[in-house]
C-alpha cells in the first residue's frame, strides 16, 4: 500500500489540546467576516457612486412649474396650459438643433410620479399638478453658462437643475464613508494582530516545559516555530472559511430583504463575478498571512528569549 499524500501532521508539542485549542479559528473568522464586510461596504459603495454619476452627469434637468387644476369655463387655466404646452415643445425642439444638447425630451407623468413617490408616499392624490421635467443630455464640452441662457429664452421662470451640487455631494459622501470603512478595516486587523500574537504567547507559556524538552533534545527554533505556524494556519484556514461563509449568508440576507422593499431610494448593487472573487479571496488570503506572520514573529522572539 503506497504512502499517503495527505498525512496528519504531527506535532511534538499537544498545542490542538487544552484551554484555548480554537481560540486562532475565531478570532480569524470574526476577523475575516468584518474585513468582508468591509470589502464588500466598499466595493457597494463604488458601484452606488458609479450608477449615480453616470446617471447624473452629462445631463441637465429643466423644471417647469404646473399650472393649477382646471376648473369648468377656466379660460386662464387654458391659456396657461396652453403657454406651458408650447414652452415644452420648444424645449424639446431645442435638443434637436443646440450644439451642446445632445437629446432632450419630456418626462412622462407617470415618470415624475415615480420619482417623487419616495417622498410623498404611493396614495398621492391622481389630480396633484406635477411639474413638467426635462430632461437633456449634453455633450462633454458642452457651455453650462451660455445653454441655460439659451433655456431662459424659452423659459424665463424654469428651474435648471445641472447636478453639480448633488454629484459634489455624493461624492463627499462616499468618499468620508470608505475613509472610514479603510480605518475600520485597519482596526480589525491591527486587532487580529495583537490577539493572535497573544493566543500565541500563552500557548507558548503553557507549553514551555515541552519547549524546553526540544530544545534540550536538540530541536532548533526554527522546527519549533514551524508547530506553532502550522496550528496557527489551520486555525487560520478554518476560521476564515467560516467566516467568509458566515459573511456570504448575511449578505444574502440583506439581499433579499433590500429587494422585497419597493423604494426608489435603495439602489440596486449587483456585483461583477470578479468583484466577488476579489470578495471572498482577499479576505481569507490577507487573514492567512497575517495569522502566519504574526506566529512566525511571535514564537521567533520569544525562543530567543528563552536561549
Amino acid at each position: 500500500m503506497g504512502a499517503k499524500v495527505f498525512q496528519k501532521y504531527r506535532y511534538d508539542i499537544a498545542l490542538e489540546s487544552g484551554a484555548g485549542a480554537h481560540l486562532v479559528a475565531w478570532v480569524t473568522g470574526l476577523m475575516v467576516f468584518f474585513m468582508t464586510l468591509a470589502f464588500a461596504v466598499n466595493i457597494g459603495l463604488a458601484s452606488v457612486t458609479a450608477k449615480w454619476v453616470s446617471g447624473l452627469s452629462g445631463s441637465i434637468t429643466v423644471e417647469l412649474r404646473a399650472p393649477a387644476p382646471d376648473k369648468d369655463g377656466d379660460k386662464d387655466n387654458s391659456a396657461a396650459r396652453k403657454t406651458l404646452d408650447d414652452k415644452i415643445a420648444a424645449l424639446v425642439a431645442l435638443g434637436g438643433k443646440h450644439a451642446d444638447i445632445v437629446s432632450a425630451r419630456a418626462l412622462e407623468d407617470a415618470e415624475v410620479r415615480k420619482l417623487i413617490e419616495p417622498w410623498l408616499g404611493s396614495a398621492m392624490p391622481a389630480d396633484l399638478p406635477l411639474p413638467v421635467l426635462i430632461d437633456m443630455k449634453i455633450k462633454p464640452e458642452a457651455d453650462i453658462a451660455a445653454l441655460t441662457k439659451d433655456i431662459r429664452k424659452i423659459a424665463p421662470a424654469a428651474t435648471i437643475d445641472t447636478h453639480d451640487d448633488t454629484l459634489k455631494d455624493v461624492s463627499t459622501l462616499v468618499n468620508t464613508a470608505r475613509i472610514f470603512v479603510f480605518m475600520l478595516s485597519g482596526v480589525i486587523m491591527l486587532l487580529a494582530v495583537v490577539a493572535i500574537s497573544g493566543i500565541v504567547r500563552a500557548k507558548l507559556a503553557i507549553h514551555h516545559p515541552e519547549v524546553e524538552t526540544l530544545h534540550m533534545i536538540g530541536a532548533h527554533d526554527e522546527y519549533i516555530a514551524r508547530q506553532f505556524r502550522h496550528y496557527t494556519l489551520k486555525g487560520t484556514l478554518k476560521g476564515a472559511i467560516v467566516g467568509v461563509a458566515a459573511m456570504l449568508g448575511t449578505l444574502y440576507a440583506i439581499g433579499r430583504t433590500t429587494r422585497s422593499i419597493d423604494s426608489a431610494i435603495l439602489p440596486d448593487i449587483a456585483l461583477a463575478p470578479h468583484e466577488w472573487a476579489m470578495l471572498v479571496a482577499a479576505p481569507v488570503v490577507i487573514g492567512t498571512m497575517i495569522a502566519h506572520f504574526t506566529a512566525q514573529k511571535t514564537v521567533l522572539g520569544a525562543l530567543r528569549r528563552m536561549d
